[in-house]
């Protein structure tokens, strides 16, 4: 009888620990729009985009808009923000092998 719980909880654990590793970020809920005060003033509306790792705001017109501190965003360039996920990437990567 003791073999048999011994045996159930190593299974259970392992299963845990292989679906803790496997996991990935979940994505961010879509459709709530906010407006956002620009670092210039400006005010646009704009929904939050991406996952737990990565996230932005995109307006209707597709451009991106990231926090700069103190409630107010910044308008970021296609570039840079595939430069911010790589990035971002490298971290969640580093994280998962831990």
């Amino acid at each position: 009888m003791k073999k048999k719980t011994i045996w159930k909880a190593n299974v259970i654990l392992g299963m845990f620990i292989f679906f803790a590793t496997t996991m990935m970020a979940v994505p961010v809920k879509r459709g709530i729009w906010r407006d956002l005060t620009l670092t210039n003033g400006k005010e646009v509306k704009a929904q939050l985009v991406g996952d737990e790792w990565f996230h932005y705001y995109a307006d209707v017109d597709g451009n991106a808009y990231v926090e700069k501190g103190q409630g107010k965003y910044k308008k970021v360039s296609k570039g840079k923000l595939e430069r911010m996920r790589k990035k971002s990437q490298k971290r969640r990567n580093t994280m998962m092998r831990r």
